[in-house]
């Protein structure tokens, strides 16, 4: 079964997707977030596309354990994204996968052709991925 996972940040939604059999997971796309209605209606157009049977978003829980603020904007994406879902919406710990993407795209020297440096959100959704599916 396919897993599709989002890294929701305020300015970007990071999206990755595993393999058929939930092994390994890769980038899959970058939204650009500009409104709830629109972001969410991207998100689904992907889980149409790519039809996973899950959905997981990385929840950023800070280092304590507790919600911060960030955490709790994600939940309130989520809260309305879910009900237009056809598949289930877990939530998991996501700490350090934005750091640990930036030190692979750092290590592997991925740049933009301009030399900008490249957009982290994918990656970290992939990493969030790569740890639930290596947990499960």
């Amino acid at each position: 079964m396919r897993i599709m996972a989002l890294d929701v940040g305020d300015r970007r939604i990071g999206v990755a997707l595993s393999d058929p059999t939930g092994l390994l997971a890769r980038e899959l796309v970058i939204i650009t977030r500009t409104d709830d209605s629109r972001d969410i209606k991207e998100v689904l157009s992907l889980v149409r596309e790519h039809t996973p049977g899950k959905l997981i978003a990385g929840l950023p829980l800070l280092l304590n354990g507790d919600e911060g603020q960030q955490a709790q904007k994600v939940q309130a994406f989520c809260a309305l994204l879910r009900p237009a879902l056809p598949i289930p919406l877990e939530m998991v710990d996501e700490q350090f996968s934005t750091v640990t993407a930036r030190e692979y795209m750092r290590r592997n020297a991925r740049k933009k052709k301009s030399g900008a440096r490249q957009h982290d959100d994918a990656m970290a959704a992939a990493v969030i991925l790569q740890n639930y599916l290596d947990e499960n």
